[in-house]
């Protein structure tokens, strides 16, 4: 499955979970960019058994990104997420994996303490 569009989930302090859509096991990555989606950055990238439930974390208070999140918004960018629908937990972990040997996300490194 590909990704899907970036959808907007937080912005000026306003959270936006009603963009969700998937319940089953996904990929993901958050980033963040412009009001009008323009010039996003992918800063995160995980895996989930739920994508709604997961994404609600983000939206509502930040989760373990929520420093993180809530800096980037005082900042004046937008949160966004996209992500890819999995057969199973094992294979959104499996694509979760071969992301992170390609690309630097810059909060997945900053938690993992490189």
């Amino acid at each position: 499955m590909g990704w899907t569009r970036p959808r907007l989930i937080a912005a000026k302090g306003q959270w936006f979970p009603e963009r969700l859509d998937n319940d089953g096991p996904a990929c993901y990555e958050l980033g963040t960019g412009g009001p009008r989606g323009g010039s996003i950055q992918w800063h995160y990238v995980g895996e989930t058994t739920n994508e709604r439930s997961r994404i609600e974390c983000y939206a509502r208070n930040g989760s373990h990104l929520s420093k993180l999140i809530t800096w980037h918004l005082n900042q004046g960018w937008c949160l966004y997420y996209r992500a890819s629908g999995c057969v199973s937990k094992i294979a959104a972990k499996q694509m979760q994996d071969n992301l992170l040997c390609r690309f630097k996300y810059d909060w997945n490194r900053m938690l993992n303490g490189d």
